[in-house]
């Protein structure tokens, strides 16, 4: 191992005014003979420039000189095997006190790491990530020509321009704490120098006033990669270099890389992503002695994240992650690095988790594919949280998911209680569509419908351990599959057993049928012990809108409520009401409330409605079948539907003869419609068809019929009316005059005569005589009494007069 110290002093020339420099006095250690043999390398290096310089010479040496106050140059020569520099670069000599003259006597014999130049000011991490976010724009594309250097050998020098050799210097040690630790002893420089063309480092620094010809395309673009700080001509950027992008974020954001230590291997190798995330944690290099900007101390590193890659977007994000993913995917990483890159996805959001959809995939997958997980279950929960993506899911489950799938299958052999490790499994990878979930599934639902068996707490033990939420209310949904009554006993039996505490815990997501079923089990035992309507009330609670409005959900609440047990007559009504009638009828549940019909809480269009419907139906018995004729009957003379006829009139009376309502509010709701049909009917019609009706009518029928003539608006209408017209005056009269012959009710003559003398006798006084012979003539035809007219006509007169 060889190490010497050497001095000298810059002198220029006075015939070519060229200044190199020269021997200083030789000191005990500086022989002349040394001094004559690196004279001529370090005039080549040092040149007339002023800085620090570190060269490798042919013989595998390195040089490292300062150009120093005092027109001095301080050198110091390391041979070929001396190793180095150890945990200090050559960058960091800058500006040093072991520089000074008297310190060559600090130096041993023998070489010592601990004795090189060492710096006042130390290029520590927390100064390289202020200089760098300074200088945020340049750093990547610095890198990455940084790299291209040790890529080809042969690559083009890189010129930094700034306006003093300190920035250089900066430069220079940020290159070394983002390189390999191998890299760093065969990066050379120089900080400053007046001749950058005779300048045989790789990074060359100069000043604005260096004779470089920025402005020659030629130069900056083929011979040299300029960067420029001081805003003149630079070279085109770079290709799109992944590394350097990755350091150079992680410098901007506080937390910067620790390169990989190690010997040099392949450039391809050691400038991989994954040595930036990873490897050299904890080892000290370079200026590992300097405290962590952003971290915890000497030698930590703080792990990469979201914050890191800020700084980056776009194609650059998108270019970062596919190098990485790469790196996963040719298995270069190793268990520490997948750990940390699975830990750095899941901490992603945005535009940087869309990015990172390829890296998660392979993560996923290289785990999946290890030698030891290939025989086991692909279990996805470990991975949950990662940014996969849809298509991700979808890629995991065409591989992963049958294999799953099949293990299922093979498990279900065995007893229930063992099933639920492989269907966690299962569902994790995603297997839904898979006949192995299928069975699964249906045994599941066919061992909770059997609650007065073990399998039933062993089932719902199983879904408990798998706790996966859509699989239970899937299974739920399996319970109403091929609903019976012997299904509803047995859902009113589960919930009833210990597993019902299980079923009410998810009751909220079971089908509705489920939830019926249960509410009805719990509700028809103690406290409430519900039953009938009160029950049926309590259930539609628990409906959409708390109404029943399907034909499907009112059978279900009625095979829940009542079986094939009609409901109580008291009971009827408020269920035909809350359920309408049109929806009962179209169940085939009519029949089992038509005892509204007969005995009805009041008569209103939704009973008419009822009859209407029922009395389609064939199986319905013959008197609730006439009494539902009646009704709508009726109701149908009463809109008009039908005429008053004859024919409509005999079938009227003949229904009267087949039924006679026993509930007066049946009987009160037909009289009032045939009352209103024959106050509103053409009189001709009622005299001619309608007499024996309103002879025998009771006093539902009359009292509408009275009422209709005796209100105002129709004593109008008829005073208006009437004296212009004599056959409508004629039919009146012989249908109200007095009668007193067999059939005709004591009811009757009394609202015929009240009639007479309140609606038709105001009109007979507005009559002239021409009307009233007309009248009279009417009468004679139709073979009336016309002797009783002029009575009662000639006794109004006197009345009047």
């Amino acid at each position: 191992m060889a190490i010497r110290r050497l001095s000298y002093r810059l002198v220029q020339e006075p015939d070519t005014g060229a200044v190199r420099p020269i021997p200083a006095e030789p000191g005990e250690r500086q022989e002349k003979g040394e001094i004559r043999e690196f004279g001529a390398a370090v005039e080549r290096i040092i040149g007339a420039g002023s800085g620090l310089s570190y060269s490798l010479l042919p013989d595998g040496g390195r040089l490292l000189c300062a150009a120093l106050p005092g027109r001095r140059v301080e050198a110091l020569h390391l041979g070929a095997d001396t190793p180095g520099p150890g945990p200090v670069w050559p960058i960091d000599t800058w500006r040093s006190a072991a520089w000074d003259p008297g310190a060559a006597d600090t130096l041993a014999a023998g070489f010592v790491e601990s004795e090189l130049p060492v710096p006042e000011a130390h290029f520590d991490r927390a100064r390289l990530v202020d200089f760098a976010r300074a200088h945020a724009d340049r750093v990547a594309p610095f890198l990455t020509d940084v790299r291209r250097l040790f890529d080809d050998p042969a690559g083009r020098q890189i010129v930094l321009v700034e306006e003093d050799p300190e920035t250089v210097a900066h430069w220079v040690a940020l290159a070394c704490a983002s390189l390999p630790e191998a890299y760093v002893p065969a990066l050379t420089f120089t900080t400053g120098t007046t001749d950058p063309h005779g300048a045989p480092q790789q990074i060359i620094g100069i000043g604005p006033a260096a004779g470089f010809d920025r402005a020659d395309e030629a130069t900056v673009t083929y011979l040299y990669r300029v960067h420029d700080g001081t805003g003149g001509p630079q070279s085109p950027p770079a290709e799109f270099d992944a590394w350097a992008e990755l350091a150079a974020e992680r410098w901007i954001s506080g937390n910067p890389p620790r390169p990989a230590a190690g010997a040099a291997v392949g450039a391809g190798d050691a400038f991989a992503l994954l040595p930036l995330i990873s490897g050299g944690i904890g080892t000290g290099t370079g200026t590992g002695k300097g405290t962590e900007a952003g971290a915890g101390g000497e030698g930590a590193a703080g792990a990469l994240s979201g914050a890191d890659l800020a700084g980056l977007g776009g194609d650059r994000l998108r270019k970062v992650f596919d190098a990485l993913t790469r790196s996963v995917v040719r298995g270069e990483a190793d268990s520490r690095t997948l750990d940390a890159l699975e830990h750095l996805c899941r901490g992603l959001e945005g535009e940087q988790a869309l990015a990172a959809r390829s890296l998660a995939l392979a993560l996923v997958k290289r785990h999946l594919d290890a030698p030891r997980a290939h025989d086991a279950l692909p279990d996805l929960t470990v991975f949950e949280g990662l940014p996969l993506g849809q298509e991700a899911w979808r890629q995991l489950r065409e591989e992963y998911g049958a294999r799953a799938d099949d293990a299922l299958r093979r498990s279900l052999r065995g007893p229930v209680p063992t099933w639920a490790e492989p269907l966690r499994l299962a569902l994790a990878v995603g297997a839904d569509g898979g006949p192995g979930l299928a069975e699964a599934m249906d045994r599941l639902a066919s061992s909770l419908l059997r609650p007065d068996r073990r399998d039933c707490a062993h089932a719902v033990r199983v879904l408990e351990e798998v706790d996966h939420l859509p699989f239970t209310h899937r299974v739920l949904r399996l319970l109403i599959v091929d609903f019976t009554d012997r299904k509803l006993d047995r859902l009113r039996e589960l919930a009833r057993s210990p597993q019902g505490d299980w079923l009410r815990r998810h009751i909220d997501e079971a089908p509705l049928t489920v939830r019926l079923a249960e509410a009805a089990a719990r509700w028809t035992g103690p406290p409430d012990h519900l039953r009938g309507a009160e029950l049926f009330r309590r259930l539609t609670e628990l409906l959409p809108g708390q109404r029943v409005t399907d034909v499907t959900t009112l059978r279900l609440l009625w095979h829940i409520v009542w079986r094939n047990t009609p409901p109580d007559r008291a009971e009827q009504p408020w269920i035909a009401r809350t359920c309408t009638p049109r929806l009962i009828v179209e169940a085939d549940l009519g029949r089992r409330v038509i005892g509204w019909l007969g005995d009805p809480d009041r008569c209103d269009p939704e009973l008419v409605g009822f009859a209407r419907d029922m009395r389609d139906d064939g199986l319905l018995g013959a008197t609730d079948r006439h009494t539902a004729d009646l009704l709508v009957t009726a109701q149908d003379l009463a809109d008009g539907r039908l005429g008053v006829t004859r024919s409509s009139l005999e079938r009227l009376e003949e229904l009267f003869r087949k039924v006679s309502p026993k509930s007066p509010i049946l009987r009160q709701g037909i009289g009032e419609r045939v009352g209103r049909a024959l106050a509103g009917a053409n009189p001709l019609d009622v005299c001619e068809h309608g007499l024996r009706l309103l002879f025998t009518a009771g006093p539902e029928l009359l009292g509408t019929y009275r009422a209709y003539f005796l209100d105002e608006r129709t004593r109008d209408r008829l005073l208006r009316e009437l004296p212009h017209q004599a056959a409508e005056l004629a039919a009146y009269f012989h249908v109200w005059r007095p009668r007193r012959r067999h059939g005709v009710s004591e009811d009757w003559r009394r609202t015929a005569a009240e009639l007479l003398d309140e609606v038709l006798a105001p009109v007979l006084v507005h009559v002239d005589e021409h009307h009233l012979g007309r009248v009279a003539t009417v009468l004679q035809r139709e073979n009336q009494d016309v002797q009783e007219w002029t009575a009662w006509r000639h006794q109004i007169k006197q009345r009047y007069a």
